[in-house]
């Protein structure tokens, strides 16, 4: 995979992220804009980047651009610029795109002036660079000497861990801290000769990074901090971003079944939490009903409730104390 695919593969990745349901990018945005914004009110919709057609600008569009519609208030612009690399030009590129997007939703006032309103903006960069500031910053001088500084902030995400994200509410992010081992990995590789041990330990530190990933996302929702969508587009997110470092770097077919059962022993978990809540609901409702018609009657509604979530005969004969004939019985009365 070239350098170039590479970094367009991580671009399309981050952007996919980004299909999360509605409540999941509020989460985000709240945070890493700190601004409040109601989850029970507001809606998300994806802003296309068509509009951006000025010259130069044909091969670098805004990444993310989000407009908050929400009946109690205004409906900001958000712009997500995700940079995996340092970018001398990005201060001036954030100014354009800024100007270009609040360009496209310009209205006229009353006065007949024309009001260009500037997108929140932000740049996460996910890979290291000792030329990365705070923020971003460009001055820009009107012919009368006034002033106005343009400041766009800068998240280094690749500072972080998958759990203080997950812990600042920004665990929709969380597979692209896997984004900086490409670098490291550039690093020790570059070498003339390879030091296997630093190099197996950072797979190591790959692998740990994942069972982060993994064990966070399932635990968010069991709690229900996220849903199911969100859940499958973060793992799917992160098996891409593995598999890009496994194909140009790693190459382990051990490392690549653990990170596999990773991500199995997560789904896994979440439809067995749902088997059984479903053999507890069954369990139940024959209880209540058994009361009011009977043990035996009872029974026959708890079997009858477990053969209804699929739950397999030998768990219905034991959870019941039925026997296989009457097990059978029930079966073709259900038919």
């Amino acid at each position: 995979m070239s350098k170039d695919n590479s970094r367009a593969a991580i671009d399309e990745t981050a952007k996919f992220l980004f299909d999360a349901p509605d409540h999941a990018i509020i989460d985000f945005i709240s945070r890493i804009f700190s601004i409040h914004i109601d989850k029970a009110t507001a809606e998300i919709t994806r802003a296309s980047s068509e509009y951006i057609s000025h010259p130069g600008f044909s091969r670098h569009l805004p990444d993310i651009v989000l407009s908050v519609h929400d009946k109690t208030g205004p409906e900001p612009l958000f712009h997500i610029e995700i940079q995996t690399e340092h970018d001398g030009m990005m201060d001036l590129r954030m100014v354009k795109y800024g100007y270009l997007i609040g360009a496209s939703r310009s209205q006229m006032d009353e006065n007949d002036t024309r009001i260009i309103s500037i997108p929140h903006q932000v740049v996460i960069y996910l890979e290291e660079h000792k030329r990365i500031r705070d923020e971003l910053k460009v001055k820009i001088i009107f012919p009368d000497e006034s002033e106005v500084d343009y400041i766009v902030p800068v998240f280094r995400l690749y500072a972080y861990s998958a759990y203080e994200l997950s812990e600042m509410d920004l665990y929709l992010v969380i597979p692209l801290i896997l984004v900086k081992y490409r670098k490291r990995f550039d690093i020790i590789c570059r070498r003339k000769n390879l030091n296997q041990e630093e190099f197996d330990a950072l797979v190591q530190d790959v692998l740990q990074d994942i069972e982060q990933i993994t064990t966070i996302t399932g635990n968010f929702e069991e709690k229900g901090v996220m849903d199911e969508k969100t859940k499958d587009i973060i793992l799917s997110a992160t098996i891409e971003l593995y598999t890009q470092l496994h194909q140009k770097y790693i190459r382990d077919r051990k490392s690549k079944e653990r990170v596999e059962n990773m991500i199995e022993s997560v789904t896994q978990k979440i439809s067995k939490k749902w088997h059984m809540i479903g053999i507890e609901e069954g369990i139940q409702k024959g209880i209540e009903k058994g009361k009011e018609e009977g043990i035996a009657e009872g029974v026959k509604i708890v079997a009858k409730n477990l053969l209804m979530i699929g739950t397999a005969d030998e768990v219905i004969l034991k959870a019941t104390g039925l026997t296989p004939d009457e097990l059978d019985t029930i079966k073709r009365e259900a038919l």
